[in-house]
């Protein structure tokens, strides 16, 4: 065990190492940045799990053992995943030219 005086010795100044207090007008800017791209990062990480999950997949046709049910489930499975976007995803099939 140490004596009182040497553990007094061993206590640091804490107003040297307090990281908690910004020493530069950036480092608010800095942090708040950083904590709004994981926060963003975090929101599209949950829609892109949500997207995966919802999406239709083969797997609950296998479950079905009559093979005509299959087979259209199949068939609805892939129609579902052969429609278009719903919006504003098609690219025009010529490029737009400003008129001379």
């Amino acid at each position: 065990m140490q004596s009182p005086e040497r553990y007094l010795e061993t206590i640091t100044n804490d107003d040297e190492y307090d990281l908690a207090e910004p020493k530069s007008p950036e480092e608010p800017i800095d942090r708040f940045g950083v904590r709004a791209s994981l926060l963003m990062l975090c929101v599209g990480l949950f829609i892109a799990a949500a997207w995966m999950i919802s999406r239709p997949s083969f797997e609950k046709c296998l479950a079905l053992q009559n093979a005509t049910e299959r087979y259209a489930c199949y068939d609805n499975v892939r129609a579902e995943l052969l429609k278009p976007p719903a919006k504003g995803a098609e690219a025009p099939g010529a490029p737009l030219r400003s008129p001379r």
